[in-house]
């Protein structure tokens, strides 16, 4: 890892500049901040950049007495907080526009921004947890308001505690808000205060929102094998987040279905080159394998002959099927780096009954050029740009569980 991140971990404060000249050669969208303008209203500060760095030095400032009580936060949590501090409105730079109006927006420039970030930051040899923790909290960081304005129940509050560290969320909000000129900051203030008031309330802060039901479920269930335990807790919690049920009890009544047995579905996720296949070879143990390209290759004799699309899709869907029917295992082999097409599989997966995993593929971009270029079968550079400018990142709620792997196919976290 890079010295100056190195030296954020132990306590030290590089001003943005120097940050932004070790992140920029990896994200260089972050030179686009000066570019980008703000709604003179609500960010009457100045451009991107200007925000940027005044959240940088907000947060500084939270992670220093008297405002952060101990136990402070530990080193590699402080770095990924500063790190989400600079990227947190990378996103605007690519979702900025100026309505007929005159107004300034860039609608959901937190999701455009975190999955930006998300293979780039890769290649700072970040430690996995930081990683995790800057995507979080980037992918996240207007939760905390919208959940006070909304009235949002506590399933709510847990969903957001289940994705995403509440302190650190609060902390970057925190910042957010006083690194800016508004006329409603001291209002949104208070309404982030009253987010923390409800976490501690409801028993979330510094805490896993679902550690009871686990307790609970886990003891019902005693005897049963693990991937059983699992997904009925996995089940119920995507059920009470979804305002179908309200308590433990009713994830285990609703989850006594699977204990007649249930298809266990992997849907690979990453671009091309990154190991999906490989590991899926590998890994895979007694279950099928719906590969779209081998599925191309039986049909047109050439593994990136895209003519058959429909059939490919028509057939792969019929062969999962068939298997989640018979309540096996299967590996849904394809690069699902658009929600769109994961969410085929995943809803299938769903339908059925299935505990549905994602197997997120997390490789540098630049590696994957390398390693696209060494394989038997290459896809064209131009198609894996292409794949890589439409990437939608995951959320950990869209299955029940995901995984992370490296190039090399290692478990990560």
């Amino acid at each position: 890892m890079n010295k100056l991140l190195e030296g954020i971990e132990r306590g030290g404060e590089p001003p943005l500049e120097e940050i932004l000249a070790v992140l920029s050669p990896v994200l260089p969208w972050l030179d686009r901040l000066e570019d980008t303008p703000q709604d003179p209203v609500w960010h009457a500060e100045g451009n991107v950049k200007i925000h940027t760095g005044r959240v940088l030095n907000e947060v500084y400032r939270l992670l220093e007495p008297p405002f952060l009580e101990p136990p402070f936060l530990k080193p590699y949590r402080r770095l990924a907080l500063v790190l989400s501090a600079v990227l947190h409105d990378i996103g605007k730079t690519v979702t900025t526009r100026i309505r007929d109006d005159g107004r300034v927006i860039s609608p959901r420039h937190p999701e455009r921004g975190r999955t930006y970030a998300a293979l780039k930051l890769l290649e700072l040899g970040l430690p996995f947890t930081v990683w995790c923790d800057v995507l979080a909290v980037i992918g996240h960081h207007h939760e905390p308001l919208r959940l006070v304005r909304q009235d949002a129940p506590l399933a709510r509050y847990a969903r957001l505690a289940r994705l995403c560290d509440l302190e650190r969320v609060y902390l970057l909000e925190k910042a957010d808000l006083q690194g800016r000129d508004a006329l409603d900051t001291e209002e949104n203030l208070e309404q982030l205060e009253y987010f923390r008031l409800c976490a501690e309330e409801y028993g979330l802060w510094k805490a896993d929102p679902y550690a009871a039901w686990k307790e609970q479920i886990f003891a019902a269930l005693e005897g049963e094998s693990e991937t059983l335990k699992n997904l009925t807790l996995e089940q119920g919690i995507l059920d009470y987040e979804a305002g179908l049920i309200f308590t433990p009890e009713e994830a285990l009544s609703r989850g006594y279905r699977f204990r007649g047995g249930f298809a266990e579905l992997t849907v690979t996720v990453g671009p091309s080159g990154s190991g999906k296949s490989a590991w899926a070879r590998e890994h895979a143990e007694n279950a099928e394998i719906v590969s779209l390209d081998a599925l191309r290759e039986e049909l047109t004799g050439d593994s990136e002959d895209q003519s058959q699309n429909g059939q490919v899709q028509q057939l792969a869907r019929a062969r999962l099927k068939a298997a989640l029917r018979e309540k096996r295992k299967v590996v849904w082999e394809a690069t699902s780096t658009r929600f769109d097409l994961r969410a085929i599989p995943t809803r299938l997966g769903f339908d059925y009954g299935a505990r549905v995993r994602y197997a997120v593929f997390a490789v540098p971009e630049k590696d994957l050029f390398v390693r696209n270029r060494e394989r038997e079968h290459p896809v064209p550079a131009q198609v894996l740009s292409k794949q890589l400018e439409g990437l939608e990142f995951p959320f950990l709620d869209e299955a029940h569980c995901s995984e992370f792997f490296g190039p090399y196919g290692e478990k990560l976290g």
